[in-house]
């Protein structure tokens, strides 16, 4: 499993854990001291990244098309904290 942290500029903190299959997320969960509404999105993020080729286009494709079709409101971070910190995990592994 890959776990990395991200510090975002004024004081949030993100986390990620990620575990791959075949060059793919198998799973990943995203933690922090953010705030996301509905609450339920966050979780929807995880889900569409799923099954995910691990790779930069990939992950940024699908984080960029869930902030844009869902529009959560995010406190703390933005769609390229996400980004970070997934592909930080993921180099982790």
């Amino acid at each position: 499993m890959g776990k990395a942290e991200l510090k975002v500029p004024g004081g949030k903190l993100l986390r990620a854990f990620t575990t791959l299959r075949e060059g793919r997320i198998e799973e990943v969960r995203i933690t922090g001291d953010f705030f996301m509404h509905p609450e339920e999105a966050l979780e929807e993020l995880e889900r569409r990244l799923r099954g995910t080729p691990a790779e930069r286009g990939a992950v940024r494709r699908v984080v960029e098309e869930f902030f844009c079709s869902s529009a959560p409101t995010v406190l703390g971070a933005d769609p390229e904290h996400f980004i970070e910190v997934v592909l930080r995990s993921i180099s982790a592994v």
